[in-house]
């Protein structure tokens, strides 16, 4: 029950339906998903774990929120582990995985090309999770986990600034051709050109991303 708790909140973090500062009310998710306080807490202590929230002692929960240099520190461990990851994927991963993450290319650029942030952002974590799979290391999968967790939510408002769905659909493509050769250099050098490129906007956008959400019409929460 704890771990679909941690899956449900994840989401409504990333989407804004919590915002960062703001606090998470422990009775209030007992009632929601009808479980114990102690449950919600435990889910709580998942997600204190990969700093999507933050607990003040005598105090509660809070949405974790992060400061532009924060992010930027992220975005360059990014850059490293993301592309031992693809490095990896493009030596050891099978035919099968390969046809799993063009799949997933073919399916954010369909999102670009409907201008649909949503399912892109669904696309591009669909194939991060393709390219985990089949990287062939478990440590490895587990650092990049838990630093996505924190940076998902920033990724997601980021989509929609600066031409970034065409941008992102570019790289993939390249990416994805890069992979199909089993060039490992030639992915390496385009993982890390495109996280800088997806840093330079956020960090470009900070202001506004921050702002949009704390404005943003929040989705309404079921049960």
């Amino acid at each position: 029950m704890s771990e679909s708790i941690v899956r449900q909140l994840k989401e409504d973090i990333i989407k804004g339906i919590y915002l960062p500062g703001e606090r998470i009310k422990i009775l209030d998710l007992a009632k929601r998903f009808g479980v114990s306080q102690t449950s919600v807490r435990e889910a709580l202590k998942v997600l204190q774990k990969s700093d999507l929230v933050t607990e003040i002692p005598r105090k509660g929960y809070f949405v974790t929120e992060l400061s532009l240099e924060e992010l930027m520190d992220i975005w360059k461990i990014k850059e490293e582990l993301w592309s031992l990851a693809f490095s990896w994927f493009a030596e050891r991963a099978t035919d099968e995985q390969i046809r799993k993450a063009k799949e997933c290319v073919h399916q954010f650029r369909e999102a670009y090309l409907e201008n649909d942030v949503d399912k892109a952002f669904e696309a591009n974590f669909a194939l991060t999770d393709v390219i985990l799979e089949g990287c062939g290391s478990r440590k490895l999968v587990s650092l990049l986990q838990s630093i996505e967790d924190q940076a998902k939510r920033y990724r997601y408002l980021s989509l929609e600034y600066d031409d970034n769905l065409r941008a992102s659909s570019q790289y993939f493509a390249e990416l994805i051709r890069a992979i199909e050769k089993r060039n490992v250099q030639k992915t390496e050098q385009l993982i890390r050109e495109y996280i800088r490129f997806s840093g330079s906007v956020l960090e470009k956008n900070y202001n506004n991303i921050i702002s949009k959400m704390r404005k943003r019409p929040r989705a309404p929460v079921t049960q």
